[in-house]
């Protein structure tokens, strides 16, 4: 500091140290491509990516699916339409997919990262990320988690699924929600050495609990399995997310009521001290019907739908271009 206090003027000090400080402030995501928006378009598809190889920093395990907003290829690996439901993502403009279960064969698959760095021993991490179940599958399931390795993760020879024990698992009962995002996270204390991160179910079929939850629109010749999107993976340093992150999310609220409704309802949010954001409206199919903007950080907008059918509709609500909200709307007249 006092050599660069010889060859800086004073108010260029001063820039230099807040720009240190200030990055010293935000907390770094130890997961590289965590909302899976890298990747290289697969020759010949429309802007598509069908083959999970050409996602960036993420290796996959029994053949996980891409789907990715720009992608026109016979509408099987678009979003938010897809051959396996609807679903808007969390983040950005892609997500992937995953059996979890299928009913007939000890079939499961997984997404894997290899950390850039080790975790350390004794060292306490939080880590999340977020799944909604694909509406034209029949049934769900309860344990969905994140397992922390050592060594790069494999499907043994004996069976096709990965008996482990992750760190970090869902508790929250079936997940069985199409039209949300239902967030998994956790702390935990690591062992020393992990390099790998693995997504997926790590109990076999009879250890796997599960439901039957049907759906209006089946896929032709499904014999039963369990299938979810997955977005929004992160990694941090535990203080790191407490000081820096979990705090901001709190104060993050929004709420539309009377839902259901008759086509007249209110919106009311608090965004902090975010600006730039809009809600939009969609219908079943992925239809964009109304964008609202939101004219300040805090507010209750009135909004007048009463030009729609009955039926279910989706709000997306974006705040500097990142989805903080993903819900239904239900009208009835």
């Amino acid at each position: 500091m006092l050599l660069l206090n010889k060859y800086l003027k004073p108010y260029q000090l001063l820039v230099l140290v807040g720009m240190v400080l200030f990055k010293s402030n935000i907390a770094q995501n130890l997961i590289r491509n965590g909302s899976f928006e890298s990747y290289t378009e697969d020759a010949g598809t429309s802007h598509c990516v069908t083959n999970f190889s050409s996602m960036f920093n993420w290796q996959q395990i029994q053949s996980p699916d891409v789907y990715v907003s720009s992608c026109t290829f016979s509408n099987h690996f678009g979003v938010p339409s897809n051959r396996n439901g609807i679903a808007y993502p969390i983040n950005g403009n892609s997500y992937v997919g995953i059996v979890c279960f299928y009913k007939t064969l000890e079939v499961k698959e997984y997404i894997y990262q290899h950390l850039s760095t080790p975790l350390i021993s004794g060292k306490s991490y939080y880590t999340s990320f977020y799944i909604s179940r694909a509406d034209r599958i029949e049934y769900a399931i309860k344990k969905v988690g994140v397992y922390f390795s050592v060594s790069q993760p494999s499907v043994a020879s004996s069976n096709t699924w990965i008996a482990a024990n992750p760190q970090v698992e869902n508790q929250s009962g079936y997940l069985t929600d199409t039209i949300s995002w239902t967030k998994i996270d956790g702390y935990f204390t690591a062992q020393g050495g992990e390099e790998y991160i693995t997504i997926g179910n790590f109990n076999s079929n009879i250890n796997s609990d599960t439901t039957y939850v049907g759906t209006t629109n089946p896929i032709p010749f499904d014999d039963g399995s369990a299938y979810y999107y997955i977005d929004s993976v992160s990694l941090y340093d535990s203080l790191d997310y407490v000081t820096n992150i979990k705090s901001h999310e709190n104060k993050l609220k929004c709420n539309i009521y009377p839902n259901p409704n008759k086509g007249v309802m209110t919106l009311e949010y608090d965004l902090g001290n975010m600006n730039e954001a809009t809600m939009n409206l969609y219908d079943v199919t992925g239809k964009l019907l109304t964008v609202y903007k939101l004219p300040s950080a805090k507010g209750a907008l009135q909004m007048n739908e009463q030009t729609l059918q009955n039926g279910i509709y989706f709000y997306h609500i974006l705040v500097e271009g990142k989805s903080i909200k993903t819900d239904k709307i239900v009208i009835i007249k």
